[in-house]
């Protein structure tokens, strides 16, 4: 520790400032005031099905090893890729507020799912499944078969 005295210029602590406010709507806390409008929550689950179902066929084509399924993995995984671009894409657009939650949380998914008019449990569960085929065929099976 310094000895030394504080100088007479020299303020004292700092007090905290109030937060400025966000230059983006959906990046507010605190659950959704208005639903979601149904052609950007149509988008944003699009989206993640596109996702999860391409990266998830591509999974299915490295464990299975299949040797002519070069040309269903490259569609894949570009239907994973375009999948997750238009998430991104329409993640922050409308004046709906999303939710302050993961992507993949519960929470998150029901306020895309809800106004769609669709049963949530089911059409998360499918997420989930197609999420974990994924990451199963493209990168737990093949790390294990190098060894």
């Amino acid at each position: 520790m310094s000895s030394r005295p504080r100088s007479a210029g020299r303020p004292g602590p700092r007090t905290p400032r109030p937060a400025a406010p966000s230059p983006h709507p959906s990046l507010h806390r605190g659950p959704a005031a208005v639903p979601l409008e149904r052609a950007r929550a149509g988008a944003l689950l699009g989206g993640l099905l596109a996702f999860t179902v391409g990266f998830a066929a591509a999974g299915v084509v490295v464990a299975a090893r299949w040797k002519g399924g070069g040309l269903v993995y490259v569609i894949g995984l570009c239907l994973g890729l375009v999948g997750i671009g238009l998430v991104g894409f329409f993640y922050h657009r409308g004046s709906a507020q999303l939710p302050e939650a993961r992507l993949w949380s519960p929470e998150l998914l029901r306020a895309v799912i809800e106004p769609l008019r669709l049963p949530p449990v089911p059409v998360i569960s499918a997420l989930y499944l197609f999420t974990a085929i994924g990451v199963l065929g493209n990168l737990v099976i093949p790390l294990t078969r190098r060894h």
